[in-house]
């Protein structure tokens, strides 16, 4: 199986005068942990809010503090959506929003008790998914710092003078924890919290321009808050990720740089490795090392990671051609990855 995908995005700014053709190409990277390949379903549910008993306390606190409690229940909607548009985005999961499941946690950063294996159970067989992920815990913590500076410019008369800027500081920091219950094993296989801090300065001629030129302060928490469901995904599914390649396309004396450029542009691998592979044997080690290094980029767009270290190797051992250093270092990583990402890819039986 390739986990490669062919799908070359042209950078525009090739100019005229450069060696290389440089393109993207999108790399499937294994998750950061393994879930049991029986899990190939997944429900992504909200448990944040809090127990209804406790709303008012949450409500006085975001009062206190600055915070909104409506914001974060808006919030955890982009949390749970955009980890569920990710999943689908990627290969290995089919993911299910249950949005409409009313299911209570602290309201706090503490987790709340684990979900009953029951209610697991009910959820799982509900909406045909062999494992919940569910958001337990979100918060949000909002600053708004004002204040001024003092800086000197000249005057008409060319004299200095000190003149008053007012400033405006904004700081958001969010704290998302997720949970991955396990139905087919019953087990919790996963519990993590991910932060997202972002700030923000601003200028003005008074306190209140100075303030309106900060970015809105919902929007910034739904941002964190969607980014905390995107890392989720990422943590329990492979997912695709864009590399920067790049081929040798000179001298233009050589033919086979130049058509080989062509067809590698066309995205034909093959015939241009056709191409490059006569000049990998000359004598001259600075185009034989170009051309090793166009092989190995070839063999890599073909899905054969072991012929492109090898052509990386001989470019770089044999002929000498030391720019291959990165490129090869990045080929056995990616080669590390793939007994990962090969485990991570079967399918359940």
């Amino acid at each position: 199986m390739k986990n490669l995908r062919l799908v070359l995005v042209i950078v525009i700014a090739l100019l005229s005068g450069c060696n290389t053709y440089h393109f993207t190409t999108n790399v499937l990277v294994p998750a950061d942990i393994t879930l049991p390949q029986h899990i190939e379903k997944i429900g992504i549910m909200n448990r944040s809010l809090p127990e209804k008993g406790n709303l008012f306390n949450n409500i006085l606190e975001g009062f206190i503090s600055g915070e909104s409690i409506v914001a974060d229940r808006e919030a955890t909607l982009y949390g749970i959506r955009n980890c569920v548009s990710t999943l689908n985005n990627n290969p290995r999961f089919k993911a299910t929003s249950l949005e409409g499941e009313d299911y209570r946690g602290t309201g706090t950063k503490k987790f709340p008790v684990p979900l009953d294996w029951n209610e697991v159970d009910k959820l799982c067989k509900k909406y045909s998914v062999d494992a919940i992920v569910s958001l337990e815990t979100f918060d949000s913590d909002i600053m708004l710092l004002p204040g001024t500076v003092q800086r000197t410019r000249k005057n008409k008369e060319g004299k200095d003078e000190k003149y008053t800027v007012y400033t405006a500081e904004l700081r958001i920091r969010t704290n998302a924890g997720w949970r991955v219950y396990d139905n087919v094993k019953k087990q919790m296989i996963d519990e993590q919290v991910f932060w997202d801090e972002k700030a923000w300065d601003s200028e003005g001629v008074s306190p209140d321009d100075a303030l309106r030129k900060l970015p809105n302060k919902r929007a910034a928490i739904n941002d964190a808050a969607a980014y905390s469901g995107q890392m989720l995904a990422f943590r329990i599914s492979p997912k695709w990720l864009n590399a920067s390649r790049y081929v040798y396309t000179k001298p233009k004396k050589e033919e086979a740089f130049v058509k080989g450029k062509e067809l590698a542009r066309s995205n034909q691998w093959k015939a241009a490795a056709e191409k490059w592979s006569a000049v990998t044997n000359y004598q001259d080690e600075k185009l034989a090392g170009r051309a090793c290094h166009n092989m190995a980029v070839a063999a890599e767009m073909e899905g054969d990671l072991e012929a492109a270290i090898q052509w990386a190797e001989k470019g770089y051992k044999d002929k000498g051609f030391k720019k291959l250093s990165g490129y090869l270092n990045e080929l056995k990583h990616r080669k590390m990855d793939q007994v990962k990402l090969n485990e991570q890819m079967k399918k359940g039986d």
